[in-house]
């Protein structure tokens, strides 16, 4: 009885997700295909697959494909104006899913089981990206706030190209007391099952990370993306937003923020081919 009131209690600081879409891609121009993934753990997830753009060629050294994973909150219909940026700056295809229980995807969330959901559209990713070209361009995972550590620990097993971290905490228990202050006075460290560590996935990576942060993030405050920067193994990069906070640190300059990324991804590609067959071979 006491586990299933901390449970109840745990997802309830942790999760706020939403069943009702604010819209689908084609609310901003996109083209998509709904896509209902089978996870690990028995749930079955929705998700959107955004082909690159129709109208113009792939670049020269391939389509890159990515795949997006957004935080604790909401549902993917949430950054439908980002997908329409990163579809038109890139030319990227994109696969962004919901988590177990949130929007149209089954289940109840659960660290697990957003590991497993993650793990699914990353498998499914691959199998599109190396589908669609002999020589495809990076894979590239970006995780928003809890979905930050999501991403890096999908990395550990499935090594994107580039691994672009927005937002990130460090771990749970380590948020739980700056957003819930009166769980200061409880042993957190022990109580939660659920962790989120994302400086722990970052530890055992070597994949190229950049780590974005507003300095003005109200959620989390700048030293922890500070401490998930220093976890990280070369090469690595931070991008501080000045005048950006938790939500949308995009939009205070997106001109700037989209640059960072083109800049880090050309920087590291030809250094990094992850995502090549090997990852196939291995399901």
């Amino acid at each position: 009885m006491i586990r299933r009131a901390l449970t109840w209690l745990e997802r309830s600081l942790a999760y706020f997700p939403e069943w009702t879409f604010k819209g689908t891609p084609e609310h901003v121009g996109l083209p998509y295909e709904n896509l209902w993934l089978e996870t690990d753990l028995g749930n079955t997830i929705h998700g959107w697959w955004m082909p690159g753009p129709a109208d113009r060629p792939a670049p020269a050294d391939g389509r890159p494909t990515w795949v997006y994973l957004h935080g604790s909150g909401g549902n993917i219909s949430g950054r439908l104006d980002g997908y329409r940026a990163i579809h038109q700056r890139f030319g990227a295809n994109i696969l962004a899913i919901d988590y177990s229980g949130f929007g149209r995807s089954h289940g109840t969330p659960s660290e697990d089981d957003t590991y497993a959901d993650a793990h699914a559209a990353v498998v499914e990713a691959i199998r599109r990206h190396h589908a669609q070209d002999a020589s495809p361009g990076p894979l590239v995972y970006m995780g928003v706030s809890m979905g930050a550590a999501v991403a890096a620990r999908v990395a550990v097993d499935k090594k994107p190209d580039a691994l672009l971290l927005e937002s990130p905490p460090t771990s749970f228990p380590e948020l739980a007391p700056i957003q819930y202050p009166w769980t200061r006075m409880l042993p957190l460290s022990k109580l939660l099952r659920f962790r989120y560590e994302t400086t722990h996935h970052l530890s055992s990576l070597n994949v190229p990370t950049l780590v974005i942060h507003g300095d003005e993030d109200e959620i989390v405050p700048i030293r922890y993306a500070r401490s998930v920067f220093a976890s990280a193994n070369d090469p690595k990069e931070m991008y501080i937003v000045r005048g950006g906070t938790h939500d949308r640190p995009d939009l205070v300059d997106p001109d700037s923020y989209y640059d960072v990324i083109q800049r880090f991804i050309e920087k590291h590609r030809s250094q990094s081919r992850n995502s090549v067959g090997e990852h196939l071979a291995a399901d």
